[in-house]
């Protein structure tokens, strides 16, 4: 009788805690701040949903699409960015991710790639309609769903390949005993696939051609902007301030906020490109930074529609009011009505 003994192989990809300041950063910046602002940022961009989706002007389709995207964002903030730094703290929570980032790691990807092309696609919207000005907007109506149906669609099929990057393998630990580690596979180790999809095509899709586009788009429409103002008159241009979501103005601010805080991701990606070798440390920093801004971002698109849009500020105002309205202002209906079903006047009437 033949014996056959498994041989557990050793542990090659333990997630350790990032020492000196780079772990000083990480524990601040992504495990104890970053899940508090994803959690404001989700509550923020589901108002930003109901509000926008009363609006029936283009601009707030895209608004709309982009707030949802945003809340995966904010959502990835915390089960994605979060949990990957807590798993070098918590063994219990290592041993739970090890199975589930694998599954929802692709899925921040996907929303963190959706909300820069709604974003590129409302830039795209706003340069149209300050361009052609209103006689455009059945048009921009028509083609809003169209447009964003298809890069939903191309931005999955981008990133449905991430789902084979990683993978959870059982393995034995120094200290003698079994546990279950995340490991890249082979596709991911793959020098091709690093490369080319990893490198030159990440690179350019989620940094080089957004930045491009926007850049441009960014310069053109606040060009168009100057020119129109010099020719609008004081009504016109009092119509133009009170559109809501479909203010040119809102638009270009949020194109704006996005290029601040993606700018750090940006400087990682040219340096990976470039080959520029940094310190390990600093590496690890600026890559927290720039996940950090990116929640950041998701969440802060909220404050730029209540500081420029008047309709949105009524609105958000109106949804508070509702929220917080008090159940007793119903009481004196149901009173009226026990008086005309009795129909007698009230014990209290007569004392």
């Amino acid at each position: 009788m033949l014996n056959h003994t498994v041989v557990m192989r050793e542990c090659e990809c333990l997630h350790e805690p990032i020492e000196g300041y780079a772990g000083i950063a990480n524990l601040l910046l992504i495990v104890v701040s970053l899940p508090l602002i994803s959690f404001v940022g989700v509550v923020l961009n589901f108002f930003n949903i109901f509000i926008f989706c009363e609006q029936k002007n283009t601009a707030a389709k895209y608004l709309t699409a982009l707030s949802c995207s945003d809340v995966g964002v904010c959502m990835a903030g915390i089960f994605v960015i979060c949990s990957d730094s807590l798993r070098a703290h918590s063994f219990v929570i290592d041993q739970v991710f090890v199975f589930l980032l694998p599954k929802i790691i692709p899925l921040g990807l996907f929303f963190q790639m959706l909300s820069v092309y709604i974003t590129v696609l409302a830039a795209f919207d706003c340069f149209y309609s300050v361009y052609c000005g209103t006689k455009c907007e059945p048009k921009r109506s028509t083609w809003a769903p169209r447009v964003l149906a298809l890069v939903v669609i191309s931005v999955a099929a981008y990133n449905i390949v991430q789902f084979g990057d990683l993978q959870a393998i059982e393995c034995l630990h120094p200290d003698n005993y079994t546990l279950f580690e995340l490991c890249p596979t082979e596709m991911r180790i793959s020098e091709t696939y690093v490369i080319v999809y990893k490198g030159y095509l990440y690179a350019l899709s989620m940094a080089f051609l957004p930045f491009v586009l926007l850049t441009f788009l960014t310069v053109s429409i606040i060009v168009m902007l100057r020119r129109k103002n010099d020719t609008m008159d004081k009504a016109e241009k009092q119509d133009c301030d009170d559109d809501g979501g479909n203010n040119p103005v809102v638009l270009l601010l949020v194109v704006l906020l996005f290029l601040c805080c993606n700018l750090t991701s940006l400087l990682v990606n040219v340096f990976e490109m470039l080959k520029f070798k940094m310190a390990f440390e600093a590496e690890a920093v600026l890559i927290d930074i720039g996940n950090f801004l990116v929640v950041i971002n998701a969440t802060a698109n909220f404050f730029v529609y209540m500081g420029s849009s008047e309709e949105f500020r009524g609105a958000f105002y109106d949804r508070v009011r509702k929220l917080w309205r008090p159940k007793s202002t119903r009481l004196p209906l149901l009173h009226d009505h026990r008086i005309r079903l009795f129909n007698r006047n009230p014990v209290a009437s007569s004392i």
